[in-house]
């Protein structure tokens, strides 16, 4: 009975933040931007409340406190993401104290699957890989991001990274919750190089908008469903 409580209130957050981010979408097209922000950590609470609910389902106390920590990381930078369409005369300021405390996320989820034994001889050629189709797509999408260039390819590597690590930890220990954190790094990838485009380079339309958020949510959900079976 516990056990199928748990899985519904698991599917009911995992609903709501899939409705709260369309709305967030919506909001956020008509330029309330308010409101939007308010839609956005709402969603935000819902991968966060998954996560907290998969928190004791988790036998390894310190590979949980990992994984929360990078669901907190990901509340917070949505917000302030957000709020550089608020204050747009601090935008670059909000998007670039955002994409660091995502990175800390990242970080935070890159220690959580190297204590599940991530093997870095598989994650390197990954990371190679990835980064090789990272490159090729920012290329053809023509992304310019000027003074945030740099700090941008950084960030999309340590994506790639732990989307990497991810993989690698899936193909080495083959488990549920492996394979959902590994969906979830992909995902991630995506997400973040759709990003860049949008913002940085010729892909700004409401489609990559749309694809952008949905592969964002996928990517949090995934991790927070993970918590249970890792």
């Amino acid at each position: 009975m516990k056990e199928n409580l748990l899985l519904l209130t698991g599917v009911l957050l995992s609903l709501g933040c899939a409705v709260s981010g369309a709305f967030f979408l919506r909001a956020g097209w008509r330029e309330d931007y308010r409101r939007a922000l308010l839609l956005k950590g709402l969603a935000g609470l819902c991968f966060l409340a998954l996560g907290v609910g998969s928190f004791f389902l988790c036998p390894d106390k310190s590979l949980r406190i990992y994984v929360l920590a990078g669901l907190c990381s990901g509340l917070v930078g949505d917000a302030l993401l957000a709020l550089r369409f608020i204050k747009p005369e601090r935008h670059d300021a909000f998007f670039s104290l955002g994409a660091a405390v995502f990175a800390f996320g990242h970080l935070m989820y890159i220690g959580a699957l190297f204590r599940q034994g991530s093997p870095l001889s598989l994650s390197l050629p990954v990371f190679v890989l990835g980064v090789g189709a990272s490159w090729l797509y920012q290329r053809v999408k023509k992304t310019d991001a000027g003074k945030l260039q740099l700090p941008s390819l950084l960030y999309i590597a340590l994506v790639v990274f732990m989307a990497s690590a991810a993989c690698a930890a899936a193909v080495r220990g083959f488990s549920v919750g492996l394979l959902l954190f590994a969906a979830g790094g992909i995902c991630f990838a995506v997400s973040d190089n759709l990003l860049c485009a949008y913002c940085f380079g010729t892909a700004h339309n409401r489609a990559v908008d749309r694809a952008v958020h949905i592969s964002y949510y996928t990517a949090q959900l995934l991790i927070a469903w993970s918590l249970r079976f890792l």
